[in-house]
């Protein structure tokens, strides 16, 4: 398996993950905690001195590393520094004494620019294709998991089931998938869909992608690409990764509840 940093799936996220997950006794709960307490200690960090930290034998960090996705240690090691680049974004513009006021300005321009270019009419259609389908699954990274979560929670309420995917490779339902189904890929910054581009092809069903890129390339597996912003957020972590996609998916609820949510629709 590639690193999943290519997946858009971070060091940081897989070791939350795991945090939350776990039982704290498991050996990958032990090593997770650790590399989350240093995690900015990471470049001069040893196996052996990780090793030792946390009382298991470095076979286990092998392991571990190989159930992340990682070929081993330096790998993950090495990871954390394309995260950093990504969210260079928010680190910088947190350190600014204006934080409250830019970022403000930057929502309600994102949230004008979202009107315009993803109008009632575009949702509404999306809508209706969710509706059709006898199986939707929403594909994503873990940066995106809660807000699709938290479409999928309230449209059991409207009668219809979703399933939500952060890590593809493998899955069981994706394989079970049919020439009518639908699936959704959320990648606001592309890399998701550029990583998982051969896997999403060779899938049956309708294909739509959701994205703040405009990157030619990673359209090609779709059968509609949606595009959340008039800029290129390519690789880039703004304000609509982190925003734009909730903003997204609360109007798109919206839309379905109202149109099919109740028994006589």
């Amino acid at each position: 398996m590639k690193n999943p940093d290519l997946y858009g799936l971070s060091l940081a996220s897989r070791l939350c993950s795991i945090v939350n997950d776990h039982a704290l006794s498991s050996v990958d709960t032990v090593l997770a905690d650790y590399l989350l307490d240093h995690y900015h200690e990471l470049d001069a960090l040893n196996i052996y001195a990780f090793a030792e930290a946390c009382q298991v034998p470095r076979s286990s960090i092998h392991r571990f590393c190989i159930k992340l996705g990682y070929a081993n240690f330096r790998d993950l090691k090495r990871s954390s520094h394309h995260e950093t680049d990504c969210y260079t974004y928010f680190t910088s513009l947190s350190q600014k004494p204006d934080f409250r006021e830019i970022l403000s300005r930057q929502i309600v321009d994102m949230i004008a620019d979202m009107n315009t270019i993803v109008p009632d009419a575009l949702l509404l259609q999306l809508a209706g294709k969710i509706h059709q389908a006898p199986t939707v699954c929403l594909l994503s990274s873990y940066s995106s998991l809660s807000a699709l979560q938290d479409f999928q929670r309230p449209m059991i309420l409207c009668r219809k089931r979703l399933h939500v995917i952060a890590s593809p490779l493998e899955n069981e339902r994706l394989k079970l998938l049919k020439d009518e189904d639908l699936i959704l890929v959320v990648s606001a910054m592309g890399r998701f869909a550029q990583a998982y581009q051969t896997l999403i092809a060779g899938l049956p069903g309708e294909k739509i992608l959701i994205t703040a890129s405009h990157q030619r390339e990673i359209r090609t597996p779709y059968d509609q690409v949606i595009t959340i912003s008039s800029q290129d957020c390519h690789l880039v972590k703004t304000a609509y990764a982190k925003y734009g996609v909730s903003y997204f998916f609360d109007n798109l609820y919206s839309l379905y509840s109202r149109r099919y949510g109740h028994p006589e629709n």
